[in-house]
């Protein structure tokens, strides 16, 4: 009978934890992205890489229908996004908002597939509004 070799335990990997990135407290991460999302989404509008699909995002974390784990991810995401603590901070100009980015397009492909054509619509109607609100301000 041939031997089957094993792997020792110290090769396997323990499976990644959210908690350890972003805490346990669930609510109080979707908590904070509502309140601040829509004000910084609005100040980085047309800077932001991805911002239809980031908009779609949001609007996929707050559907009662999606998942707890594409929320917590969402939640993440857009946590880091709005927090002013930041590993690049948003003040330097290009690279400001580069991890941003590179964090939010990591977890938009995590949570691509719940991301319904119904969160895609309402993504451009806010973000249509949003546009002709700032271009009528603009003029003002």
């Amino acid at each position: 009978m041939p031997r089957r070799l094993s792997i020792p335990m110290f090769w396997k990997k323990p499976p990644i934890q959210p908690e350890y990135y972003v805490g346990s407290d669930e609510p109080h991460n979707e908590e904070v992205v509502r309140e601040r999302f829509a004000a910084k989404a609005r100040r980085y509008l047309r800077r932001l890489p991805l911002a239809h699909e980031t908009v779609a995002m949001y609007f996929c974390l707050l559907d009662p229908r999606t998942p707890i784990w594409v929320k917590a991810t969402a939640a993440a995401a857009l946590a880091y996004f709005i927090l002013p603590f930041d590993a690049v901070p948003d003040l330097l100009p290009i690279v400001g908002l580069g991890d941003d980015a590179s964090v939010l397009a990591a977890a938009l492909t995590a949570v691509a597939a719940h991301i319904t054509d119904e969160h895609r619509a309402r993504a451009g109607a806010w973000m249509e509004a949003e546009i002709e609100v700032q271009a009528r301000d603009a003029r003002a």
